[in-house]
């Protein structure tokens, strides 16, 4: 075992000993098999829209996300709800275009958070530049919680940032936005700032480049990570 996989285990007892809820001990006990090959572990592909890139101090107004299951995108589990603020959304509107009347009837993040955790679990988290979703995550997490929560990640924008490098190539970070590297392995566009959009482009995304990068053989999840950080 390695010194990451044990560190892991340890966390997320730590956390489960630390966890009040059901739904969180739930979460915590069911981790997944990152020696497993990418096709068969179980993966959700997530995004977000908040209302500013600061965890501590902007708010998340949208989740979106879609299960990748057998190497396959289930567009029929696919989920979007969109969350209610304590504050408006401000000038963000005209980034994601969700105005506040569009969030009268949304849900409350605590439940948002919720029903994201039951989506993720027993799944590995697939997400293009994943340390700010998981930053708004762990934000609330502590706030209703009480404590953080265990991941494992798997972030299109790093695997494609590796891969580049590895190729030598040249870029800046315009070419890491999500659809710039949907482009670069022919897939379609879909509708940017749209977290079930994204999301369900992230998924595509994540598909292509483990092709790329394992062809036909056997890629595990954990040397998919490799990439990943």
């Amino acid at each position: 075992m390695s010194t990451n996989l044990g560190w892991n285990k340890l966390n997320r007892w730590i956390l489960a000993l630390k966890a009040k809820e059901s739904h969180i001990k739930d979460y915590i006990g069911a981790s997944c098999d990152l020696s497993g090959a990418y096709r068969e572990v179980e993966m959700l592909s997530v995004d977000m829209e908040m209302t500013g890139l600061n965890p501590k101090k902007n708010e998340v107004i949208s989740i979106g996300w879609v299960p990748i299951i057998n190497g396959e995108i289930v567009l029929s589990q696919a989920r979007k709800i969109l969350v209610k603020p304590k504050f408006g959304v401000g000038d963000s509107a005209t980034i994601h275009g969700i105005h506040d009347h569009h969030l009268n009837d949304a849900i409350t993040l605590d439940i948002a958070l919720e029903q994201l955790l039951k989506a993720m679990q027993g799944r590995v988290l697939v997400a293009h530049h994943g340390a700010l979703d998981i930053a708004f995550i762990q934000q609330a997490a502590q706030k209703y919680y009480g404590h953080k929560l265990p991941f494992d990640l798997l972030d299109t924008l790093l695997i494609e940032a590796k891969r580049l490098q590895r190729q030598g190539e040249h870029y800046n970070k315009q070419l890491l936005r999500l659809y710039a590297c949907c482009d670069r392995y022919g897939l379609p566009p879909l509708a940017a700032h749209n977290a079930l959009a994204d999301a369900v482009a992230t998924a595509q995304l994540l598909l292509a480049q483990a092709a790329a990068i394992g062809g036909n053989s056997r890629l595990s999840v954990k040397e998919l990570m490799k990439f990943s950080h």
